[in-house]
């Protein structure tokens, strides 16, 4: 079974080394075949996946409330990002599971072509790092939290361009002697 499912990993674009990984590290082949399926969602738009790993009470935290939920609110974010991003690709980085929820840190490329949250089409190619956080329930995803590097996203799309890249960048210069009076 774990031959199938590092087999099944790689077609959703997880590398044999971190499928290895994860089933060696404490995934259950359970756990990690919800993981696969999860992720076909997004990157096939596969439906019934989709209905076979979510639950139909399936709740998103980061959408909206009366956004929908269950395995067709997944789906309809899943079209939407195609539709702005049709080349869209989610490289998974690194993977942990801890009792009943899993984590996954994935790598975000695509090209933006469609519109994207009231950004028109750019055509300009994106990387982005994504933290997503998923708990099962009864063998299928009950919950999403999700967390996106989205002022890189911003930057890339043009449509940000602050001075500097992020607050490590910003702070390099600054010295313990330039707060010094700021903490009174």
């Amino acid at each position: 079974m774990s031959e199938t499912l590092i087999n099944q990993a790689a077609q959703v674009g997880t590398s044999r080394e971190l499928a290895q990984e994860a089933l060696g590290g404490g995934a259950t082949p359970e756990i990690f075949e919800i993981v696969i399926g999860v992720a076909r969602v997004m990157a096939t738009l596969d439906e019934e996946a989709a209905h076979k790993y979510l639950a139909a009470d399936f709740v998103d935290h980061e959408a909206s409330p009366g956004v929908a939920t269950g395995p067709e609110g997944y789906l309809s974010t899943a079209r939407y990002m195609r539709t702005a991003f049709p080349d869209a690709a989610w490289q998974p980085e690194d993977f942990f599971t801890a009792g009943d929820k899993y984590a996954v840190r994935v790598t975000f490329r695509g090209t933006h072509q469609g519109d994207f949250m009231g950004i028109a089409p750019t055509g300009r190619r994106v990387e982005v790092q994504h933290l997503h956080f998923y708990r099962i329930a009864d063998g299928k995803v009950a919950e999403h939290w999700g967390a996106r590097d989205e002022l890189t996203l911003l930057r890339q799309l043009g449509v940000f361009t602050p001075e500097y890249a992020n607050p490590a960048d910003a702070g390099a210069g600054v010295r313990a002697s330039d707060l010094e009076g700021s903490r009174d």
